[in-house]
C-alpha cells in the first residue's frame, strides 16, 4: 500500500517555524498514513552539471525520490528568503528533477509557509504555485501564516487565531479530499 501523504519543510533551520507548521498540519489531517521527511540531515552538494557528472545523484536524493513515488499527495512548506524559496530547498528540487522533471507525479500538493512578518511567505507561495506544476504538482491550496509568533502556540503546536485556524483547516481538507478521491485526468 502506498504512503498516503509525504510532508516536508524546505528548511535547514534547527528551529524552523515552517517545520512546526508542517507538523501541525500532520496533526490536523484525518489521514493516518503521513510520513514527515526531515531534510536537515541531508548532506548533499550544491547542484551543478559538473558535480552531477563527477559524483552522480546523491543517495539521499534517490531515496527521497523513491519515497515520493509511493505517495498519494504532499504537504510542502517553504520558508521565504527575499521573496523566494531558500537556496537549501531549491538545491533539493534541482537534484530531484535530475531524476524526473515531474517529481510530484501529478499528485495533489498543499503548499504552506509561515513567517513572523505580516506576509507569511505569501510572495514565495505565489511563485511556487506557478512553478510547481512544471514539477508535476497539482496545487490544491496554499496557506500562509503571517504573525507566526503571535498566531502559533509552539507548546500546543496549534494556530491560536480562530480565523487563521479555520483557513488552515480548510486548506488541509482540500488536500484530504483530493487524496481520498483523486480527480481523473
Amino acid at each position: 500500500m502506498n504512503t498516503q501523504i509525504i510532508a516536508f519543510a524546505g528548511s535547514n533551520s534547527p528551529n524552523s517555524i515552517n517545520e512546526q507548521l508542517t507538523k501541525a498540519a500532520i496533526d490536523d489531517i484525518s489521514i493516518d498514513d503521513v510520513t514527515y521527511v526531515d531534510f536537515k540531515d541531508m548532506n548533499i552538494p550544491m547542484y551543478g552539471k559538473a558535480v552531477e557528472k563527477e559524483q552522480g545523484i546523491p543517495t539521499p536524493i534517490k531515496n527521497l525520490y523513491q519515497q515520493m513515488t509511493k505517495a498519494e499527495g504532499f504537504i510542502v512548506a517553504s520558508p521565504e528568503h527575499n521573496g523566494l524559496l531558500p537556496a537549501f530547498f531549491k538545491n533539493i528540487i534541482d537534484w530531484l528533477t535530475r531524476i524526473d522533471q515531474e517529481i510530484f507525479m501529478n499528485k495533489p500538493v498543499l503548499l504552506l509557509s509561515a513567517s513572523p512578518g505580516d506576509n507569511g511567505g505569501a510572495t514565495n507561495l505565489s511563485i511556487l504555485s506557478d512553478l510547481m506544476p512544471f514539477w508535476g504538482a497539482e496545487i490544491v491550496d496554499t496557506y500562509s501564516l503571517g504573525k507566526y509568533n503571535e498566531y502559533f502556540d509552539v507548546e500546543s503546536q496549534t494556530i491560536v487565531n480562530p480565523d487563521e485556524a479555520q483557513k488552515f483547516s480548510t486548506a488541509i481538507e482540500q488536500l484530504e479530499e483530493m487524496v481520498m478521491e483523486p480527480i481523473a485526468h
